[in-house]
């Protein structure tokens, strides 16, 4: 995206953070493409420490994108049209910074993108567009964030110049239909075999690629990377079967069939790899 003769744009990413191995100071993937676009680029530690120099550029719009910062007013009232955001829900439902995972989590059939109007709240604004996407029965977040990319892209080109014109007028939110999308507290990494299988395959899949769901074996803890529910009934929770295909789990409801795990320490490997490389008896069980 080359920058246009009357079009002054202004990129604005995270710090450059360390990264690899040696640590080394890496810029982020935005900086690095501004940086190939030619584009003028901040990377504040603090947005406050730039807001002379934003002031002088006196900008028409703000847009965001998974900036993971709020806003304070003297920078949503800073540019003349007020900022826009797009987010990865069909709003008001899931408002927060995780709203991905917790469509799958929630088992939702539907997912979506927003181009809001930003206000002081926190995805409260009114809502300019949508698009929606089913939400695949296999589907993690990791590949779930990367279709809902393409699809904020696309409604991004094709509504901006609606809202610059004032063709498109915001629609506020029904806050009575809200939902909220927190981050993850740590425990909710460690999964519980008393719920059903239909819930902990969502819970594996809401947390892929991070922070990843885990449980403990023999006192070690083992990341559950992939899992697929089983109609299978004479397990109980947590209790392990093993077969020439590898692992089956029991959930308070049904069963799961382990499919990529890591355990501690290990590279990631399919579960039967693992299930042969260890020396086990008919009493095991994850705890």
């Amino acid at each position: 995206m080359a920058q246009q003769p009357n079009l002054l744009l202004r990129v604005v990413t995270r710090p450059d953070a360390p990264a690899g191995r040696g640590y080394k100071m890496t810029p982020s993937p935005v900086a690095r493409w501004a940086i190939d676009q030619g584009l003028e680029l901040d990377r504040p530690q603090r947005l406050t420490e730039m807001l002379p120099v934003w002031q002088a550029f006196d900008p028409d719009l703000i847009v965001t994108a998974a900036y993971g910062r709020i806003l304070k007013p003297g920078l949503l009232t800073l540019a003349k049209l007020g900022a826009v955001n797009l987010h990865a829900s069909l709003l008001p439902r899931w408002r927060g910074p995780n709203p991905i995972a917790w469509a799958i989590r929630a088992g939702d059939a539907m997912t979506g993108v927003s181009l809001m109007k930003m206000d002081a709240g926190v995805d409260t604004g009114p809502v300019y567009a949508q698009r929606a996407i089913p939400i695949g029965a296999r589907v993690s977040t990791g590949a779930l964030t990367k279709e809902l990319a393409h699809l904020a892209r696309d409604l991004l080109l094709e509504s901006l110049p609606r809202v610059v014109a004032g063709i498109l007028a915001p629609v506020p939110q029904d806050n009575q239909r809200a939902s909220q999308a927190p981050k993850f507290l740590s425990q909710e990494s460690e999964i519980s075999w008393q719920q059903t299988a239909v819930e902990i395959d969502r819970r594996v899949r809401s947390m892929s690629p991070e922070p990843r769901a885990h449980t403990t074996f023999r006192g070690q803890r083992i990341q559950i990377l992939e899992v697929m529910p089983q109609e299978l009934a004479g397990l109980e929770p947590g209790q392990l079967r093993f077969d020439k295909e590898g692992v089956i789990v029991g959930a308070g409801i049904g069963a799961v069939r382990l499919l990529k795990i890591k355990p501690i320490g290990k590279r990631e490997m399919a579960a039967g790899d693992w299930s042969r490389g260890i020396k086990h008896q008919d009493s095991e069980r994850f705890e």
